[in-house]
């Protein structure tokens, strides 16, 4: 049998976040990220490995996200081709990464090792949650292929002794999706934002099948300018 992680856990994970979010927005103090009102001089970057959702998936997200800037318009939303699932974060983004100085054909190899016998799968994108710092899509990952392929990601760097920071922030099991970050503290229709936020607390955004994965560098936002797709995984869909 498989490393699974629960639906249930991931939930407990969601919860807890969804809690403590609630007591920011209502007393009016969520964490602003300055760098994003000045993105260009942010210099930190990283190299993750990502998954993209399903057209559906995206749409439903973009739907959300326009009803929520038509009460809250001054925050930063993601952008279509911005959001993302992150299956691991290889570096985390500092400002002396150096994509020059990395051997990325390494990264890559590791990664292909890790990735040969992990088949597509899928993840069920269902209601919100959020942080002191952002709003996120609740990710489910449907089975335990997820879940396996960031063990066996874990298993090969340290095998092979690539660098990476894996985990060093924290250990990552769920599969959520970040799509509002706070740039302005909510000082207008606060009231209204935390009622539409509650209402589309277990909306159903859809699955998305996962048939490929993208190995890339990236600014702290996964900002569509700062991205670079280093190299493409297809997974095996039979």
């Amino acid at each position: 049998m498989g490393i699974q992680i629960s639906a249930s856990e991931i939930q407990l994970t969601y919860d807890k976040l969804w809690s403590q979010a609630l007591q920011s927005i209502q007393t009016n103090s969520v964490r602003i990220d300055s760098n994003l009102l000045s993105k260009t001089v942010d210099l930190r970057r990283g190299l993750s490995l990502i998954c993209r959702p399903s057209r559906d998936v995206q749409d439903a997200v973009m739907n959300f996200l326009n009803e929520a800037n038509q009460i809250v318009s001054n925050q930063y939303y993601y952008k279509p081709n911005e959001l993302h699932t992150t299956v691991l974060t290889i570096i985390t983004n500092n400002a002396e990464f150096k994509l020059s100085e990395i051997d990325i054909a390494s990264y890559v190899e590791v990664l292909a090792q890790s990735i040969v016998s992990i088949p597509s799968f899928k993840i069920s994108y269902r209601g919100i949650t959020a942080s002191p710092d952002c709003l996120m899509i609740q990710g489910f990952p449907q089975g335990s292929n997820l879940e396996e392929l960031r063990q066996k990601i874990r298993e090969n760097f340290k095998k092979y002794d690539v660098k990476s920071t894996l985990d060093e922030r924290y250990k990552t099991h769920t599969a959520h999706m970040t799509c509002l970050r706070f740039q302005n503290p909510i000082m207008k229709n606060s009231d209204e934002f935390l009622r539409f936020l509650k209402k589309n607390r277990d909306f159903n955004f859809g699955t998305s099948e996962l048939i490929d994965l993208e190995f890339v560098v990236n600014d702290w936002y996964m900002s569509e300018e700062n991205v670079e797709v280093l190299h493409r995984y297809p997974l095996n869909t039979h």
